[in-house]
């Protein structure tokens, strides 16, 4: 994993230098070179950002939230940008509250992680439908979109360390998600179709 950290990281960082040496050389500086270091540098932020998350030591002392609270939450805090992107959001949550034990602010950055991915799936806009309902004492939320799509050699893949199916990820993102559900005692399952979208789908304990 070391080696692919490192990887990650020197790639902007030796486009960062290309340009810093051609600016060096004499060479005009133009806009567009500033947009693209400006790019390069927000790279790096991301993948620290998600490092940090995956550093995090494990949270010991979990409370009960309502996990359908979290969604409404959840939908709020990316309302701005689904209007920007042409995407609804549209909430079918089962009745009543449904309480799991969880780092509240972790699993909102689950849901943020599988919403914003579902955005970055439909270029063109469209349909994101979250879903929560409880089954065989679990609850389970289903994340869909209306994207591109994985194709079935990819899917098992999801969640490896620097592992992305979009152009500009670094698949760290999922893993952090992975990670925070199996340390809540759940599994994360995921269904695809080639132009059809795809569904998260997240199970967790519900505490006696």
């Amino acid at each position: 994993m070391a080696a692919g950290i490192a990887h990650e990281i020197r790639n902007p960082l030796t486009s960062l230098k290309g340009f810093l040496q051609l600016i060096q050389s004499g060479e005009s500086a133009k806009q567009i070179y500033y947009s693209i270091m400006s790019e390069e540098f927000s790279r790096i932020e991301i993948i620290l950002n998600e490092l940090l998350l995956l550093a995090k030591p494990q949270v010991k002392h979990l409370e009960k939230h309502d996990l359908n609270q979290i969604l409404t939450q959840v939908k709020s805090i990316l309302e701005p940008q689904c209007i920007i992107e042409n995407v609804q959001i549209i909430t079918d949550l089962t009745n009543g509250p449904v309480f799991v034990k969880c780092d509240e602010n972790e699993l909102k950055q689950v849901f943020i992680n599988l919403i914003k991915n579902g955005i970055d799936a439909m270029p063109n806009g469209g349909e994101i439908t979250i879903r929560s309902k409880m089954e065989d004492g679990d609850a389970i939320v289903e994340v869909i979109d209306q994207g591109t799509g994985i194709s079935e050699d990819k899917l098992a893949k999801l969640g490896q360390p620097f592992y992305t199916t979009k152009e500009k990820g670094t698949g760290l993102g999922l893993m952090v998600t992975y990670g925070i559900i199996e340390n809540l005692g759940g599994h994360v399952q995921v269904r695809s179709e080639l132009n059809s979208g795809t569904t998260f789908q997240i199970t967790l304990p519900i505490p006696s």
